[in-house]
């Protein structure tokens, strides 16, 4: 009888282990289903998907944990999942014992089957309510979560320059609001970013991931939830995110397209197929830019006026959605300034070079995109 009793425990340990070693991925591929209707799709979505994805499940306000008992199961099969407790928009609609009760309730019910726990989502959104009502309902989800063992993640929202309070930035409100204990004990932190709400802003996400590196050091990092509703942007859109080169310690991805139900269910959809080529390491941006078609072409404008005093136009066009730097040099090669460092559509662009400051003579301005680059040279008189 202890034979068999310790062979049992055997069994538990190895099967805990194996669990745990299979949720601490160093890669995450995500994808977000806002609702379950049309359940056998969606799985056979995420089932033909060429590796094995992360599922966020939004659970809606006001619904009960049974309703989601069946998706999860069967979504469970397929893919690892994440579970939403409560999308930021409806956070300020629940009270603190309200949110408690909803993530004892969901726990309860859906703990076996959801291998990570978002805690919050979007916490700093202005849209969430108080600050001291979000830390409250975020503090206890934590303990909560933990408390059983489970895997806790926050997704916070990025927000340069598109906030109307300076006390809800990302970093600020991060800095101020997220204790300690949270900050060294998350198992995730992501970082929910909609460059359509922030007049097209690149943000330099690899300085991004740098920073909460710093203030989530045993955190898991990456993106919590991109996406755009402009459909001819779609498919760069995944493109780009799911192909980041990020070289900071713990990133995993993540992504978390928030429109994967609309746009790659059925699988049939041509933006599954983007999806799952982006999964695999396989995306148009891989593709030189002499082999894209385009009417605009690739091409670095003579400055106007030049010689010129103070000021000069650089004009430049680009035949594909790309990452697009243009820098200014010395004579002797030395960067003296950046006009230009981020993801640009494709078309015609022009910018102003103001040299207040520098000192008359030769100067270079080079533009690079992808694996192409042009120079030319302009000169500043006093």
């Amino acid at each position: 009888m202890k034979r068999v009793i310790s062979i049992l425990i055997t069994l538990i340990l190895a099967l805990q282990i194996t669990h745990a070693a299979t949720i601490d991925t160093t890669k995450v591929y995500g994808v977000t289903i806002d609702a379950t209707s049309k359940l056998t799709n969606i799985t056979t979505s995420l089932s033909n998907l060429c590796k094995k994805p992360t599922t966020r499940i939004v659970f809606d306000e006001w619904v009960p944990a049974t309703d989601y008992l069946t998706p999860v199961t069967k979504i469970h099969d397929v893919s690892f999942i994440m579970g939403e407790l409560l999308d930021s928009y409806y956070m300020k609609q629940y009270n603190l014992q309200q949110y408690t009760d909803r993530t004892n309730e969901y726990l309860n019910l859906l703990g076996g089957k959801v291998d990570i726990w978002e805690i919050g989502n979007e916490v700093n959104g202005e849209w969430c309510g108080t600050t001291s009502s979000v830390v409250a309902k975020i503090n206890a989800a934590y303990d909560i979560v933990k408390s059983k063992n489970k895997k806790a993640a926050l997704t916070l929202y990025y927000n340069y320059n598109c906030w109307e309070n300076a006390g809800n930035e990302m970093f600020r409100w991060t800095v101020n609001n997220i204790s300690s204990k949270m900050r060294n004990g998350l198992d995730y932190v992501w970082v929910s970013y909609y460059e359509d709400d922030c007049n097209g802003y690149q943000p330099n996400w690899q300085k991004v991931m740098d920073s909460l590196h710093v203030l989530f050091p045993n955190s898991k990092i990456g993106i919590g939830e991109c996406g755009t509703t402009k459909s001819t942007k779609k498919a760069s859109y995944i493109n780009r995110y799911y192909s980041m080169k990020i070289t900071t310690p713990n990133y995993v991805g993540g992504y978390f397209w928030w429109y994967f139900r609309q746009d790659c269910v059925p699988y049939t959809k041509d933006l599954w197929k983007t999806m799952d080529n982006a999964f695999s390491g396989k995306s148009a941006s891989d593709e030189p830019l002499s082999n894209i078609k385009s009417e605009t072409q690739f091409k670095l404008g003579d400055n106007y006026p030049n010689p010129f005093n103070p000021t000069t136009r650089i004009s430049y066009s680009i035949p594909v959605e790309s990452y697009v730097t243009l820098k200014i040099y010395d004579n002797v090669g030395r960067e003296i300034a950046s006009l230009v460092n981020g993801y640009q559509d494709e078309g015609e662009y022009s910018i102003d070079f103001r040299a207040d400051g520098f000192a008359a003579g030769v100067y270079y301005y080079k533009l690079a995109v992808g694996n192409q680059s042009l120079v030319k040279r302009m000169i500043l008189v006093k």
